[in-house]
């Protein structure tokens, strides 16, 4: 008899659990601070949803990325400081 090779079947019904790393970051509160100093003089309308999403403990990293984003919309010399030092605030939340 020739020899088969068999292939092992696959459950297609059952279940796969993935979970993907997505980095967090724990925000300090001397984030909000810091970008009511480089941008509180503009316009509400202007500042007010990048101030929502920067009042929290932990953000996601495309929240973050959204943040700087943002950020990099206003006039240079008045984020240069605070988007170079953004290290500072913000700190990686690692999973174990």
């Amino acid at each position: 008899m020739a020899d088969e090779k068999k292939t092992p079947v696959v459950d297609a019904s059952q279940k796969v659990e993935t979970k993907a790393y997505v980095p967090t970051y724990k925000i300090r509160p001397e984030l909000k601070a810091a970008v009511m100093k480089a941008i509180g003089k503009y316009p509400f309308n202007q500042i007010a949803s990048i101030m929502n999403a920067i009042n929290v403990e932990v953000m996601d990293h495309n929240t973050l990325t959204n943040v700087v984003n943002v950020l990099g919309n206003f006039p240079y010399q008045d984020v240069a400081q605070l988007l170079s030092s953004i290290n500072d605030f913000v700190e990686q939340v690692v999973e174990e």
